[in-house]
């Protein structure tokens, strides 16, 4: 079985070699089993140092792009584009695959080649990568997500190619295209799988866009929810306005 990991990369010096040495890692770890890895690089034009990274990790990725990109979601659509995985999924550039619980997901992929989408479990770290919090999956239904909490498990997440090719690429959303991609796929009935361990770690810190740029979140959360019908009188409706009310206030204060 393949996988495809598409790296979107823009200017993320202070991680992208930690992310390398990982997949590097998880490489050489399934080398003599059953299953392929392939690495596809989309750098949209980052800066010397990352250039410097790529060259010295090149051995370890298939496929290099360093072009100007419209956003982080067109850097991904490229990879869809090209994968020759039977699953693909994106690993941002600051984080890192959960090598042993990618090696259970690739398992029950291997027994279950009906599956369209599968996640697992997220472990948060901060900047120097030490241990935060777990976040452990749960079942996902098109509903609960739409009106009541938008959270998703996007890292660690794997696609069936196929599946895919059938809904389309990801929408041209700076944020949130992941959480439109989601309830695009369990909007056309996708065979769901949840893992009940820990497939990815999720570096939180101060430039990260989901602590860096939460009002854009919130407003294309909202938006994207009401294209897949949100009832107005919701918790996530109630939430997110409370949220950028918060923002708003404290913006101001400050």
């Amino acid at each position: 079985m393949k996988f495809s990991i598409i790296i979107p990369s823009y200017n993320q010096d202070k991680y992208i070699a930690q992310t390398f040495e990982n997949l590097k890692e998880l490489k050489e770890r399934v080398r003599s089993g059953n299953i392929s890895i392939e690495i596809l690089l989309f750098d949209s034009c980052s800066n010397d140092k990352v250039q410097d990274i790529i060259e010295e990790y090149k051995d370890v990725i298939d496929y290099i792009e360093i072009k100007k990109d419209a956003g982080q979601f067109d850097a991904i659509n490229k990879g869809i584009e090209i994968a020759n995985g039977d699953y693909w999924t994106w690993l941002n550039t600051d984080d890192l695959i959960e090598i042993e619980g990618f090696v259970k997901l690739a398992g029950i992929l291997e027994a279950d080649g009906t599956i369209d989408y599968i996640y697992g479990g997220v472990k948060y770290i901060n900047e120097k990568g030490e241990f935060m919090k777990d976040i452990l999956a749960k079942q996902l239904s098109l509903n609960h997500l739409v009106n009541k909490d938008p959270g998703i498990y996007q890292p660690g997440s794997f696609f069936k190619k196929t599946f895919t090719d059938k809904i389309g690429i990801l929408k041209k959303y700076n944020c949130c295209f992941d959480y439109e991609y989601v309830l695009r796929l369990l909007s056309n009935d996708g065979k769901v799988y949840v893992c009940d361990f820990i497939v990815s770690r999720f570096r939180l810190h101060s430039t990260s866009k989901t602590g860096s740029i939460v009002p854009v979140f919130v407003k294309e959360q909202l938006e994207i929810s009401k294209k897949y019908e949100r009832k107005f009188l919701s918790k996530h409706t109630l939430i997110a306005h409370l949220r950028l009310l918060k923002h708003q206030f404290f913006r101001k204060k400050g």
